[in-house]
């Protein structure tokens, strides 16, 4: 009996110098601010102002912990320590929702690395056409006279000529589907005589206008990229 009531003291007093967990105001743990990402995995991550993703792991109750939030909200999260690996990982203990967002918010490098090494985050990654998207009546009678505007980085270049029959070709006569349009925003705008409203992004390969959006092909990405070089300096 007596070993038994050792036994039971020896317990309790280990339990009684247990470290208490931490609180949401506890002086251990570091409020930071950045950027939520929801993977669809279910794993989020806060995205800091310099663009560091950190994995949250969290210690806090329930069932759905990020219920009602979205990727891109700005929120302040109460965690403790960082580990520096790649992305970071810290214990979450608490949030707050600081500003509304959307996936558009989150440093696109963050972005790409993440998903460079398998993140989805949902996303619509494209890729270019096999073969050229071209309407069923395509346009024609534009000469070396066309002009052809493109505004790139806040600028408007006007030009004539090859380059101008070439973008205005591809632009005009792609087969635009109305159930194609995605987030993707476009890099520069072209207007032709024959159409205005082009929104470009060669980096996802695809032209969006009010008919809706099509894909570009690779050679087509070229042949504007060759175009801006030409006449957009």
């Amino acid at each position: 009996m007596k070993r038994i009531g050792i036994l039971a003291c020896l317990l309790a007093l280990l339990a009684s110098c247990a470290a208490p967990a931490a609180q949401p105001d506890s002086p251990e743990l570091t409020k930071t601010e950045g950027r939520l990402l929801l993977s669809e995995a279910g794993t989020a991550l806060l995205v800091t102002e310099d663009g560091t993703p950190i994995t949250l792991s969290v210690q806090a109750d329930g069932d759905d912990p990020w219920a009602g939030f979205q990727s891109g909200d700005l929120i302040r999260v109460a965690h403790d320590g960082i580990d520096e690996t790649y992305p970071a990982q810290t214990g979450a203990y608490d949030w707050e929702r600081l500003e509304e967002g959307t996936l558009e918010d989150v440093p696109e490098e963050a972005l790409a690395s993440l998903e460079e090494l398998g993140w989805d985050f949902g996303r619509e990654v494209h890729a270019p056409a096999a073969e050229p998207q071209t309407a069923e009546d395509p346009v024609s009678g534009y000469c070396g006279s066309t002009v052809t505007e493109v505004t790139l980085g806040g600028k408007t270049y006007s030009f004539r000529g090859g380059g101008s029959v070439a973008l205005t070709d591809i632009v005009v006569n792609l087969a635009y589907d109305p159930e194609a349009v995605c987030r993707c925003l476009p890099e520069f705008t072209v207007d032709t005589e024959f159409g205005d409203g082009y929104g470009v992004n060669l980096t996802e390969s695809c032209v969006r206008c009010e008919a809706g959006q099509a894909p570009l092909t690779a050679e087509q990405v070229e042949t504007i990229r060759e175009v801006l070089e030409q006449n957009c300096q």
